[in-house]
């Protein structure tokens, strides 16, 4: 009779149907990068900014990744996740407690016991009592492991967004560093440049007094040593700005000026491009690995969500030591135990089951709908950095020839002034205008710096996925 009762509640449960619709959407595929370039390689190395060549950069860079506190933030977040996966996991198994208690009571005279019985029940009793309790929960229908497979899920999505944070850092510290000594060598050539426009402001103040130069051109001059002294204090200004933000990324105050000697930028940087970005772009990156993880933490919830629609079975037992007398408490006569198997079916729960399983879903494809966007824009950012760094180098040589061109003008003025076919002032224009394209050219090497290093961060800097940890579903 009971096995029949226990058989009509399972087919009562029936009446609670999982919805059968699935998501319709998936996950694209890495779209097709064309790079362009004749030169192969492989992807970046994990230290790639040793390829500078600059011992400078690798201490600051070691630095950051020591002393940064946005790092040390994402670990704590690891460890979170990775509790929380543990806290998960321990659903899975008995659960076992111990528990000791003493009710000390005095009864009231008109008490139930006492009022019947005053010659028997004593006004005071004490209660002693120790048990030793299990729990447990049977999972028939996979609803804990799938809950505990999605913790796992997100804690090594938090893995992958620490390499994420790491890429960021690195990154940011090479860009900002090679900001700083562009400003530097820039801040030199203002200053030498200034020297020169107010050696030519002397010589037309001269010129003007001797009746040979206008008022105007004395005007125009003074201007322009007005103008590079503005130029100056704004780049003084750039530097400062570039100290406070390398001093952050690396975990120091704006007050503790780090001392960074100023290089020359180099300006002959090769860098292949791997052949097979399309392929293994997911696996070199690390946020759409972890955009893979969080979609396979979405994925058990759903699964752990249809289990609701189940009956669930838990199992609870009691063993322990109880009595009011403290010296016959260990006596065998104070034993008791309880086991209590319980049976959850649900049969109305008023569409909560069923929200819970759209809602799960929902978000399982709000992450296929994420990922999906995050491919497009890795895709589109290599293209970008590719197209960038192409044109930037192709920029770089006719900027190469200019400057030679005027290195070239300015050593003729300079042969010309010597043998007193040309003025002074010729000569020091000539010059001026070889400072000028001096600055341009440094503008330009720095720009191809940080497009070789945005590249390399669109590319996933020197991470690659272990096989051992791909997710499961991909």
């Amino acid at each position: 009779m009971r096995k029949v009762a226990i058989v009509f509640l399972i087919f009562i449960a029936g009446c609670v149907k999982i919805p059968l619709d699935e998501a319709n959407c998936k996950m694209l595929e890495t779209p097709c990068i064309e790079t362009g370039y004749a030169s192969e390689g492989e992807f970046p190395d994990p230290n790639w900014w040793e390829m500078f060549g600059d011992p400078q950069l690798t201490a600051l860079i070691q630095r950051a990744l020591e002393d940064s506190p946005t790092l040390s933030r994402v670990a704590a977040r690891v460890m979170e996740a990775d509790a929380e996966a543990s806290v998960k996991f321990s659903r899975l198994l008995p659960q076992l407690g111990l528990s000791a208690s003493v009710n000390y009571q005095n009864l009231g005279k008109f008490n139930l016991f006492r009022a019947y019985a005053p010659t028997i029940f004593p006004a005071h009793v004490d209660e002693y009592t120790l048990d030793l309790n299990i729990s447990y929960e049977v999972d028939f229908w996979g609803k804990n492991r799938h809950i505990y497979r999605s913790a796992l899920g997100r804690a090594q999505a938090e893995i992958a967004e620490q390499q994420t944070a790491i890429l960021v850092l690195t990154t940011s510290v090479a860009s900002i560093y090679f900001k700083l000594q562009a400003e530097m060598q820039q801040l030199k050539l203002l200053e030498e440049e200034r020297k020169i426009v107010e050696k030519i402001s002397g010589l037309t103040q001269s010129r003007q007094e001797n009746a040979l130069d206008s008022t105007t051109q004395v005007l125009i001059t003074d201007n322009q040593v007005l103008a590079l002294d503005q130029s100056i204090q704004y780049s003084i200004q750039r530097v400062g700005l570039a100290r406070h933000i390398l001093n952050r990324l690396i975990g120091q105050g704006p007050d503790l000026c780090e001392d960074v000697r100023q290089v020359s930028l180099n300006c002959n940087i090769h860098f292949p491009l791997p052949c097979n970005i399309s392929s293994e772009l997911l696996f070199r990156r690390s946020d759409l690995v972890a955009q893979i993880w969080r979609i396979e933490a979405a994925a058990h919830m759903v699964g752990a969500a249809e289990t609701e629609f189940y009956p669930s079975i838990d199992l609870f037992a009691v063993l322990g030591l109880e009595g009011v007398f403290s010296d016959r408490f260990f006596n065998w006569g104070s034993r008791f135990r309880s086991i209590m198997p319980a049976i959850h079916i649900p049969i109305f729960t008023a569409g909560r089951l069923r929200a819970n399983l759209r809602e799960k879903r929902a978000e399982f494809e709000q992450m296929i709908y994420r990922y999906n966007e995050d491919v497009l824009y890795a895709a589109q950012e290599v293209a970008d950095q590719i197209l960038i760094l192409r044109t930037t180098n192709e920029n770089l040589k006719s900027e190469e020839l200019l400057l030679q061109n005027k290195m070239q003008n300015r050593d003729f003025a300079k042969s010309r002034y010597l043998n007193a076919i040309e003025s002074l002032s010729h000569y020091l224009d000539a010059e001026n205008q070889l400072l000028q394209e001096q600055i341009e050219n440094i503008a330009l090497q720095y720009q191809q710096i940080t497009a070789v290093i945005q590249l390399i961060k669109a590319l996933g800097g020197g991470y690659c996925l272990p096989q051992s940890e791909v997710p499961l579903g991909y």
